[in-house]
């Protein structure tokens, strides 16, 4: 059988060749006539998966980073996906310039379209935990939940004691970008959470979810609890 061909570089140096400018700016495709905001709606969330591809990219490397302990290596990936989170946030904050009115003029429209379907996002999550399990390995912390509370006292012997070894520097401070990467999350989703009130109320979602009632329920959710817990251990 035949491979499939490789994909085709773009087409030159230039800039709008290079970037496909004119096919990027062609995806934008509005389906509600007269619906000012909708061009919002649709940039932001294009965008959104832009971030996301570059994500999970960075967190792929962080990945084999941490599982090959080389945390040194795994710190500047990890940082850039903290810009990205703290990014990913702020467009929130221009998202929100849409009012409920607006929204509405093409939110029906949608269904059964969802944010909850994106793809990516689901992948950056299932991504995220995996790389504490990539840091234990790397680090050769024993696997499992019997061992939970050995992994924590080690954590906080980390805590009090790293400063000058390199090693124990880099994976410190691994482990605080890590936090900071499950916190920006974690405020991403509660000011996401507030928004979809402010635009929806109560009404379930478009792709058939309880809506604001969902979203509640995910604020809480963490990636790497045994990082949190360590600060009880200090």
């Amino acid at each position: 059988m035949e491979s499939a061909p490789e994909p085709q570089p773009a087409g030159g140096t230039e800039y709008a060749a290079y970037l496909l400018i004119d096919d990027l700016l062609d995806l934008q495709r509005p389906i509600t006539p007269g619906a000012h905001d909708e061009l919002l709606f649709i940039v932001v969330h294009q965008a959104y998966e832009l971030w996301f591809k570059l994500m999970l990219h960075e967190l792929a490397r962080v990945d084999a980073e941490l599982r090959a302990d080389r945390p040194g290596g795994a710190l500047p990936c990890l940082k850039r996906v903290v810009a990205i989170d703290r990014l990913l946030l702020s467009q929130l904050d221009v998202l929100e310039t849409m009012g409920p009115e607006g929204f509405l003029e093409f939110r029906d429209p949608l269904a059964p379209a969802s944010g909850f379907q994106s793809r990516q996002f689901r992948e950056i999550e299932a991504a995220t935990p995996a790389l504490w399990d990539a840091f234990c390995a790397g680090a050769r912390l024993p696997p499992g939940e019997e061992a939970r509370e050995e992994r924590i006292a080690w954590l906080a012997d980390l805590y009090r004691s790293h400063a000058g070894d390199p090693v124990r520097a880099l994976r410190h401070e691994v482990c605080e970008q890590l936090l900071d990467h499950d916190e920006t999350v974690q405020r991403w989703r509660f000011h996401h959470t507030l928004m979809a009130a402010r635009e929806i109320g109560s009404r379930p979602g478009t792709g058939g979810s309880r809506g604001v009632e969902y979203l509640r329920g995910t604020v809480d959710k963490r990636f790497f609890d045994e990082l949190w817990a360590v600060r009880v251990a200090l």
